[in-house]
């Protein structure tokens, strides 16, 4: 068994104070905290004990002699025992008595003896001690003894100066000291606290639970972003074991002592306002205004379990902060950057037109000190000629008027040498782009030369892919995002509507190729294309010149023969075409609607609460989106489809916001025929369809169990082709959002979901209709009786 205990604070003083006395006169130094209590069922750390420590009663922290090995938690009766016990270190307690014998024995042990310690001796002790690998108290500095009346007084305890306690110079405390008695000094009043403070950093373990902290640094503004951050640059950087009871001003600290030195780099020489700089959290929440003392992720950490009767266990995450730049600010550092790069432009262009004028006045000073001479070969002139051409053509055109009879600048014709061979000037040589000045010329590599060779020389191209692609010329409508309470208000804002007012024109190009097909769902085949809009728009779809864009149509399946499960893609007749694609698009300016309703519910919920949830809330939007309708040209090549007339209709596709990543990052979280999450438990988005299906308990509560989205498909980041779900109260037998509304999934949700994690925050305040331990146990019964019926089978 170790011993339980507090050592001396300083590692020489068993070394001067040594003696013998009975047990009744030591003192307790076994460091326990008595006001501790259990916050909750725990069992008690002494291995002979192991008894159950109830949730409110004394849980008492009993520390260890030796630094390497944790402390124990042990219940009231181990404490009492520990207290009594032999093994537990004690030091001697002075009376008043033995001090007063202690004192006139060292008197008179110094009348005999006038033997001092050795100072040496002392300092090569205490180094030992204190190593800086070790947490110790600061150093000690020993003194002389006091001489009072001729003779050495010996203190009755040890004299000791902390000069980084005091902060007084060693010289005017010793020269305090000495003009008094010896013994205890003033200074000794704070060897209770500095003794206190050291104690606790020496036994102070790491952290056990522990978070990671993704911290980077943002700008306030940007449209697709809502409000919420723009990322600078690459500032990011990531803090590993922080301790995850950790406050808000803790955090707060750590996130500027990270991310604020990059952001002076970033932007050297702005006179940066760091005063108005804040620390947000991923839900946009200022850390500032969070109590102090409150552990401000811990709570997020803790995980319920499965089957309740075990106590929430903690779960390391990681969270993300940002340094946010108000947008003010950042508005003037981008000033100052453009008025910078304007000023450098400006004085790099006087500097090149001086340079050119000092370079001018130079070659006319030079040709009018040289003699008069015609060129009398044909090898001079292609000399000159190729002089020229190395120059870069500095010389652009050559003057069709009769050469003048004086040399060209660049020859340089000194008067000495002869008339028929004139000295040329050395040709300026200019390194070619992307290659600084005086780099070595370096050979390529053999064999990355022949990769490159075998490659290149082996290219064909797909004729096919170049046949099937076709530009149309277009009229575009994007689909806008309206609050539910406008489309509640204004009539026209109740579907999606083709205003010839806010259209575009533009040009889309399609690979219609059937290998470049991005995907066929049941209803829609999509292909690449590529969008450009006249006149652009200022953000999202269109807003750069031929843009990838996901081109969408309507088909139905032509089986070949009839009853095989072979089929090609047939396309529907333009006046069956266009209004599918609108109900598509319909759908998609509907859910946008309701997906910024739950939006709005869950910030004010938040907003509102004492507390943030213990989870983190996705942020995904639907893509943009807009129809586009073709027409034919009047004068092309290509009839138009369908026998339609220049300048009429003939096509029409819904043209979607591309998602990168191609189909691994395609994935349905919930299907339109039920309300719970299509993937399964270990899939690590299997979290992200919860919270949809948490989104779909928000809606149905919301609209009043009218309507909600359904059919949640894409990635982790965009969604595409929703559905909406009605109630059959609301279309009374009328064909609303399309053949994907499954009225009866409305019907039976109150059924069919399971309140998840998200539901079941307190904050929301929702209801929960299925109690998910419920279900839990009908599954295990039932699997269960499954298994009982397979072993009687047996």
């Amino acid at each position: 068994m170790g011993q339980y205990c507090l050592p001396p604070p300083h590692a020489h003083s068993r070394s001067i104070i040594t003696a013998t006395i009975i047990m009744s006169q030591f003192e307790l130094v076994s460091q326990f905290t008595e006001d501790a209590f259990a916050t909750e069922d725990r069992l008690c750390e002494r291995p002979a004990c192991q008894s159950m420590i109830a949730k409110g009663a004394p849980c008492i922290y009993v520390a260890t002699i030796e630094p390497g090995k944790p402390g124990r938690h042990v219940c009231s009766q181990c404490y009492a025992l520990y207290q009594t016990k032999a093994a537990t270190s004690v030091r001697p307690v002075r009376t008043a008595a033995a001090s007063s014998q202690s004192e006139m024995s060292s008197i008179q042990g110094s009348q005999r003896s006038r033997t001092f310690p050795d100072s040496r001796i002392i300092r090569q002790t205490v180094n030992a001690a204190q190593r800086k690998s070790t947490i110790n108290p600061p150093p000690v500095v020993a003194v002389s003894q006091a001489y009072i009346g001729g003779r050495s007084m010996r203190p009755v305890g040890p004299e000791i100066t902390v000069p980084s306690s005091w902060g007084l110079p060693q010289d005017m405390t010793h020269a305090n000291r000495s003009s008094g008695a010896s013994g205890y000094s003033e200074n000794h009043a704070n060897y209770g606290a500095q003794r206190e403070r050291w104690a606790k950093l020496a036994y102070a373990l790491p952290p056990m639970d522990t978070i990671t902290l993704d911290i980077s640094a943002v700008h306030e503004g940007g449209a697709r972003k809502k409000g919420h951050g723009v990322p600078i640059g690459n500032i990011r950087e990531g803090k590993r074991d922080v301790d995850a009871r950790i406050d808000a001003p803790g955090l707060i600290e750590i996130a500027f002592d990270t991310v604020l030195p990059k952001i002076l780099t970033f932007g050297a020489g702005f006179p940066w306002r760091i005063d108005e700089f804040v620390v947000r959290d991923s839900m946009w929440v200022d850390l500032s205004t969070h109590q102090a003392t409150v552990p401000y992720f811990f709570s997020q950490c803790m995980v319920p379990s499965k089957k309740g009767s075990k106590p929430s266990t903690f779960k390391t995450k990681q969270f993300a902060l940002m340094v946010v730049i108000p947008e003010a600010q950042w508005n003037e550092y981008e000033d100052w950057v453009e008025n910078s790069v304007e000023v450098s432009t400006h004085q790099h262009a006087l500097s090149t037109a001086n340079s050119e004028a000092s370079g001018s006045q130079q070659a006319r000073n030079q040709a009018l000190r040289q003699p008069d001479i015609v060129p009398s070969t044909n090898r001079l002139s292609t000399s000159i000629k190729r002089s020229h051409a190395r120059r870069n053509l500095s010389v652009s055109t050559v003057s069709s008027s009769p050469p003048h009879k004086k040399l060209a600048p660049a020859q340089d014709a000194s008067p000495d040498a002869s008339f028929g061979s004139p000295k040329l000037a050395p040709a300026q040589v200019v390194a070619p782009p992307g290659v600084p000045p005086g780099a070595p010329f370096r050979s390529p590599n053999r064999n990355d030369l022949m990769q490159a060779l075998r490659s290149g020389g082996t290219a064909n191209l797909d004729v096919a892919q170049v046949l099937d692609t076709y530009v149309e010329h277009i009229q575009f409508y994007l689909i806008p995002t309206r609050p539910l309470a406008d489309i509640l208000k204004n009539v026209k804002y109740r579907s999606f509507v083709l205003d010839s007012s806010q259209s575009i024109t533009g040009q889309l190009t399609v690979n219609a190729s059937t290998r470049s097909m991005l995907g066929a769902g049941g209803f829609k085949t999509a292909h690449p294309g590529w969008l450009s809009l006249t006149p652009l728009t200022k953000s999202g779809l269109g807003s750069i010149a031929g843009q990838p864009v996901a081109v969408k149509r309507p088909f139905h399946k032509v089986y070949l023969p009839p009853g095989s499960p072979l089929y090609k893609i047939g396309r529907f007749a333009l006046a069956d075409e266009i209004p599918k694609l609108f109900k598509e698009a319909n759908v998609l300016y509907w859910s946008n609607s309701l997906l910024e309703l739950t939006y709005a519910f869950i910030d004010r919920s938040i907003a509102s609460s004492t507390e943030p949830p213990p989870f983190n809330i996705p942020c995904i939007c639907f893509v943009n989106a807009g129809l586009a309708l073709s027409y034919s040209q009047r004068g092309s090549k290509v009839p138009a489809k369908g026998g339609s007339k220049a300048g009429s209709s003939c096509g029409g596709y819904l043209v979607e916001e591309f998602i990168e990543g191609g189909p691994d990052e395609f994935v349905k979280f919930i299907h339109n025929m039920d309300s719970n999450p299509l993937l399964d438990y270990d899939d690590y988005r299997y979290e992200l369809a919860l919270f949809f299906a948490f989104t779909q308990h928000v809606q149905y509560i919301k609209t009043g169990g009218l309507a909600f989205i359904s059919d949640y498909q894409g990635s982790t980041e965009l969604l595409m082709d929703p559905q909406i779900l009605t109630d059959p109260s609301v279309g009374e037998g009328e064909d609303l959002f399309g053949d994907g509304n499954l009225e009866c999934t409305v019907r039976m949700f109150e059924k069919q979901h399971k309140c998840n994690v998200f539901c079941e925050w307190p904050g929301f305040g929702l209801e929960a209709f299925v109690d998910s331990e419920n279900i839990e146990e009908e599954e295990e019964s039932e699997e269960q009786a499954e298994e009982e019926a397979a072993l009687t089978t047996t």
